[in-house]
């Protein structure tokens, strides 16, 4: 029992680790993508609403990646990945003290989310609402969806469109997109469809790489996850054609954001993607040739210790620098339209 074992005190270090702080620029670019396609396509801002959603959104990252760090640990059939790979049990963590502190993470952002659907319309719900249950059976209840082939199009839903699509909507008229009106029993649901499928379209690379991501995620750990009992995509088409899907994800957003400059749904400073194309193809080529996720080291000559980096790490690199230079492309398009 774990009142009976004597845990390590948790210090802000270990929350940090436990909700990898330093991966979480990522989860803000699509935000700030959609803010600033709000500006430019709709010319419309809210500083009030996107600071809200900011918060919000912040504490709903890091409480998934505490959360499932936590739940891998309480699912995990393997002890030597609780003791050896897991952070709770590496460190000798509390997991009912880590437990409270991501539900608070949760509350949090949930309390933040109907204030935001007060400000705004209750349409939000319909995209936030799942985003909070994914978020939360991810990696809870008698079937997870970690523990089935779902992370990728979860990944690229949520973390991609989702997010984008809600920092468009909370800074732009209710009326250009979409709405939802009720008064017991009656309720009105409208819109602007073509408003909408250019969000879907202009979003469509955060999913993309977000999955790609996610695959990526997946398919390091697969020998593992299969160890914990975890059927995750490439367990299911294998890694060869989970490394063809991984190249297809990446590159693909390539050709959209060029579609989307020809048709000007996007200006033609996003065309700044292509500087990073030899990079990203290059990265593909590197994951392609071995999928490494655990640290390595090594001591040169002065007994300096340097990590080695991990091709997985090579994912969110493409995901952060592709996501630059929309943004860049995004704020010289505002600037020069």
């Amino acid at each position: 029992m774990e009142a009976k074992k004597k845990y390590s005190h948790f210090t802000i270090t270990d929350f940090f680790e436990l909700v990898r702080l330093n991966t979480k620029l990522n989860s803000l670019m699509p935000y700030l993508l959609g803010i600033l396609f709000a500006y430019f396509y709709f010319h419309t801002f809210n500083w009030q609403n996107s600071l809200i959603y900011l918060v919000a959104q912040g504490a709903i990252a890091l409480f998934v990646t505490g959360f499932n760090n936590v739940q891998d640990y309480r699912l995990a059939k393997s002890k030597d990945y609780q003791k050896e790979h897991n952070l709770i049990g590496k460190r000798n963590l509390s997991p009912t003290t880590a437990m409270a502190v991501m539900l608070t993470l949760l509350l949090i952002a949930a309390v933040l989310g109907i204030w935001l659907t007060v400000r705004t319309n209750l349409f939000i719900l319909l995209i936030g609402a799942p985003g909070l249950f994914v978020a939360v059976f991810y990696t809870y209840g008698p079937v997870p969806f970690s523990r089935v082939p779902l992370g990728e199009i979860l990944a690229g839903l949520f973390e991609g469109l989702g997010i984008m699509f809600l920092a468009v909507y909370i800074n732009s008229p209710v009326s250009q997109l979409a709405y939802l009106n009720f008064d017991w029993p009656q309720f009105i649901v409208g819109g602007n469809l073509a408003n909408l499928l250019l969000i879907f379209w202009v979003a469509l690379p955060q999913a993309f790489f977000n999955a790609a991501t996610m695959l990526a995620d997946n398919t390091c750990d697969l020998k593992q996850d299969l160890a914990n009992g975890r059927h995750t995509l490439p367990s299911y088409i294998g890694v060869q054609n989970s490394l063809n899907l991984f190249s297809f994800l990446t590159l693909a957003p390539f050709a959209i954001v060029a579609i989307s400059v020809i048709f000007r749904l996007l200006p033609i400073w996003q065309l700044l993607i292509f500087v990073t194309l030899p990079k990203l193809y290059k990265n593909v080529q590197a994951f392609r040739q071995k999928q490494t996720k655990d640290m390595a080291f090594w001591v040169d000559e002065d007994n300096i210790k340097h990590r080695v980096p991990t091709t997985f790490d090579l994912a969110p690199q493409n995901l952060f620098w592709f996501q630059l230079m929309q943004v860049c492309g995004l704020i010289l398009g505002i600037i020069f339209h």
